[in-house]
């Protein structure tokens, strides 16, 4: 058994999402990195498609990380979150690539088909990034309101400016 890790190995979490065929949108800070804006995270935020294939796919996928959760590390990923996550529960896990948040639900967000049709793409090497629509994240910012959520929208605005 690996132990679960705080360190963020983002390409590497993207490259093996890629190769598990999970069907994902990123958001949150790791987001911002692909517009632009650069600040710490300790986690993935990813939103899934809240379908049954695909969330057996995200099941798989933690498996192999050796997902443990966040709250009870000493517990692992198993066959009780499948079925919450079935049921539309979001999950925060340690992995051996670090911390990653998977969410189907959150207050204002856009059906999984307008997600997905809005998103940017990222290249990143050999693969395509799809990330959550800056107007959509920033959306979601406001609705939270937190002060970190203001100084992101920030940044994401003062971008927006300089790429005119």
């Amino acid at each position: 058994m690996s132990a679960p890790q705080r360190e963020l190995r983002l390409t590497e979490l993207l490259r093996s999402l890629h190769r598990h065929q999970v069907e994902h949108v990123v958001f949150g800070a790791v987001a911002l990195g692909f517009y632009g804006h650069v600040r710490a995270t300790v986690a993935l935020d990813l939103i899934v498609r809240p379908d049954e294939q695909n969330l057996r796919r995200v099941h798989d996928w933690l498996v192999e990380l050796d997902a443990h959760l966040l709250l009870r590390p000493a517990r692992r990923f198993g066959s009780r979150e499948r079925w919450e996550m079935l049921k539309g529960s979001n999950a925060a896990v340690l992995t051996r690539l670090g911390q990653v948040d998977i969410v189907q639900r959150l207050p204002g967000l856009p059906e999984w088909e307008r997600l997905v049709a809005e998103s940017e793409r990222y290249e990143l090497g050999d693969i395509t990034v799809a990330v959550l629509a800056r107007s959509t994240l920033i959306e979601l910012k406001r609705r939270r309101g937190s002060g970190q959520d203001m100084a992101d929208i920030e940044a994401i605005e003062l971008l927006d400016r300089l790429e005119e």
